[in-house]
């Protein structure tokens, strides 16, 4: 009798596919320390497991059993494997080796491989934070070395969880280069701190990196490590400088500012003007450079509109006041007009005011017939005020707002003129569209570890499913750099730049079916074959024959 087995593993087999040849497997193999003779599945293997939940379901660890089911284990882990042997204690025992074998050391080797086998460049490195969330109590046992796990400023905006952070450092593309795993009260100062006086021994490459970052790595501190460690900067200055408002005021005055343009490939992006400046900011003599953008951020329009509502309701009170003064000559009502209009002075309103004389009723100190010869009203004077916006004033002032200073430590004005500084500043958002990988819990579920090192372990992983997911993407964008027709994706559209999550959606409805043993494709599923050879694979991941 004939023996049919159907499968729906989806992208598992692309997924676990690239672990393999990127060297995630292997390299995990070799770092932790198990016994080959006693374990079913191996450490890479149930990593590489871990990483196919992590970007796809996002089961937690308690219900991996389920999530294997019907997704054809035997291809994934091997021919003996069944879907009972993929339990949680399971892949928390590689967690464990992985925790044991220092965490960090295994996740800088795995990405050092998988950079050098997919020729990554670096050149450049963004660095950021992110929060994770967990659930359980988490209690620190007093060892110093502990993740501690604890409430901390939240990025999910969920307070009443602790949480860990994920320190990120990853290229011009939004490939990963470094990660950290770092304490959930950690702040981004510090991180930047130990990232610079550590990266180049973390980094995979001899040659020089410029290090770019977001304004809380500018402190004296770090400017002089980054110095000490001849790594070229790039960052905003943060506000609390008093030589922001002072550039931004030089550049006002002199203006002389030079349109360059847009610095991103979108029809619709910003434009922006800038001049450049050199600065001494913490006893260091930098490049500024003054950026103004020809829109304000809609964060930001709407602070400074709310600024103007307050300011006006301030305004229209203080005048209502104002009004009901009297003054029993016009000097008084001139000499008190000028002082009020000395105090309340604001460029982005217009206070229209004049003192009017009128008469008014006297008023008697007796009781009783007021004598012949009384007159009954007297003049007095009084001042008329009201407050308009000055449309004028208040897009100047959005603009200065909207301005900011970029500062570098990069000498070499040729190389990386001011232009050059901001588009790379500007790619600092390849590392924050990285976070949602890790955090989005359709893809990653709810943490619900209650091991310090196991959950330590989990978030180094949770970076090498971010590896993983990135260098999918990059093969495919690479390979439809020089493709005559666009990707199609899920659902009719087409890009010649697919993110990782669309090329993983192609293969979401791919079955598979076992006869008596042999691995078949059904004739109803139509095999994304092009996507496959954009990611230079074949349907041989999914245990077929390729001349099906």
């Amino acid at each position: 009798m004939t023996r049919l087995e159907n499968f729906a593993p989806g992208p598992l087999p692309v997924i676990n596919a690239v672990c393999e040849e990127v060297g995630l497997v292997e390299v995990i193999d070799e770092i932790v320390d198990w016994d080959e003779t006693q374990a079913e599945i191996s450490p890479g293997s149930l990593t590489a497991g871990l990483v196919m939940n992590f970007l796809t379901e996002g089961e937690p660890m308690y219900r991996l059993s389920e999530f294997f089911e019907n997704k054809d284990p035997q291809n994934l882990f091997g021919d003996d494997i069944t879907t009972e042997d993929l339990y949680d204690q399971r892949f928390g025992w590689a967690l464990d080796k992985i925790a044991d074998a220092e965490p960090r050391n295994v996740l800088n080797s795995v990405i050092a491989n998988a950079v050098t086998t997919e020729g990554v460049d670096i050149g450049v490195v963004h660095a950021d934070t992110t929060s994770k969330s967990v659930h359980g109590e988490y209690e620190q046992d007093g060892q110093q070395d502990d993740l501690n796990i604890a409430k901390g400023y939240s990025r999910d905006g969920d307070r009443q969880l602790k949480q860990f952070n994920i320190g990120l450092g990853v290229n011009s593309r939004g490939i990963p280069v470094t990660g950290d795993i770092f304490d959930g009260n950690g702040a981004d100062t510090t991180w930047n701190k130990e990232l610079i006086s550590e990266i180049r021994q973390c980094l995979p490459t001899d040659e020089s990196i410029v290090y770019v970052a977001d304004s809380k790595a500018v402190t004296g501190e770090n400017l002089a490590r980054a110095s000490c460690q001849n790594l070229p900067l790039i960052s905003r200055l943060p506000g609390n400088y008093a030589a922001v408002d002072e550039l931004i005021d030089r550049a006002w005055e002199d203006d002389n500012w030079e349109d360059i343009g847009s610095v991103a490939a979108r029809e619709d992006a910003v434009s922006h003007d800038i001049q450049s400046y050199t600065q001494t900011i913490s006893g260091q003599q930098l490049r500024c450079v003054v950026v103004k953008p020809s829109t304000i951020d809609g964060r930001s329009e709407k602070r400074i509109d709310k600024e103007l509502d307050t300011t006006e309701e301030d305004l229209e009170d203080a005048v209502e006041e104002l009004s009901t003064r009297v003054f029993a000559c016009e000097r008084d009502a001139k000499q008190e007009l000028k002082t009020w209009l000395n105090d309340h002075q604001e460029e982005c309103f217009e206070v229209e005011a004049e003192v009017v004389e009128t008469e008014q009723k006297k008023s008697r100190d007796k009781p009783g017939r007021p004598p012949k010869d009384w007159e009954p009203y007297e003049t007095v004077y009084k001042i008329a005020a009201s407050v308009q916006r000055d449309a004028a004033a208040i897009t100047t002032y959005k603009q200065r707002e909207s301005c900011y200073v970029l500062v570098t430590s990069i000498e070499d004005a040729e190389e990386w003129p001011p232009k050059r500084v901001l588009k790379e500043y500007k790619q600092q958002i390849t590392v924050e569209q990285s976070f949602p990988v890790v955090k989005d819990p359709k893809r990653v579920g709810a943490v619900y570890l209650k091991d310090h090192q196991r959950l330590e372990a989990l978030g180094y992983v949770l970076i090498m499913a971010l590896l993983v997911y990135s260098l999918i993407e990059r093969r495919a964008r690479l390979a439809l750099m020089d493709a005559d027709e666009p990707m199609e994706l899920s659902g009719g559209p087409s890009t010649y730049r697919p993110t990782g999550r669309r090329v993983l959606q192609r293969f979401e409805n791919m079955l598979v079916s076992r006869v008596d043993g042999k691995r078949v494709l059904p004739e109803n599923v139509e095999v994304p074959r092009r996507v496959l050879e954009l990611l230079d694979l074949s349907v041989e991941v999914y245990g077929v024959d390729e001349a099906q």
